[in-house]
């Protein structure tokens, strides 16, 4: 059974899971500059254009997560989205941050390891694992 989680690691770690990760074929990898992400704008914008979702999210929550738990466009087994200079990550949203990882915890995740095989006609579980580096 597949079992997403959120890690909590250090640049160490990264690098060295990282090393795994470049050479699998079946994830895909994305990978965010906390430094780099203060607003929900920054933030949607970088998440649509590395997931390629098909229409804006700017505006709307609901379809952030609409398209998040879709990605049928992406021929992936697997999910990873590391976080870099996560403590800079919406640092002066903090609000919107605990928002944000709450939603990966509370449907994202649990979505993508056995909801979608419920939900979804042909869904398949996947893993899906969120890295936010310190």
């Amino acid at each position: 059974m597949i079992k997403n989680k959120i890690y909590k690691i250090t640049s160490q770690e990264i690098n060295e899971i990282k090393e795994e990760m470049i050479y699998d074929p079946s994830l895909f990898l994305i990978e965010l500059d906390g430094e780099k992400i203060h607003t929900w704008e920054e933030y949607i914008d970088q998440i649509e254009r590395e997931f390629e979702f098909p229409t804006t999210c700017i505006d709307s929550m609901d379809r952030y997560l609409d398209w998040i738990r879709d990605l049928d466009w992406i021929e992936k087994d697997s999910f990873a989205i590391v976080i870099y200079n996560y403590n800079d990550f919406l640092n002066t949203e903090l609000e919107l941050k605990d928002i944000i990882i709450n939603t990966f915890k509370d449907t994202i995740l649990p979505f993508w390891e056995e909801e979608v095989e419920r939900v979804v006609v042909e869904g398949k579980a996947k893993s899906f694992k969120v890295y936010l580096v310190e």
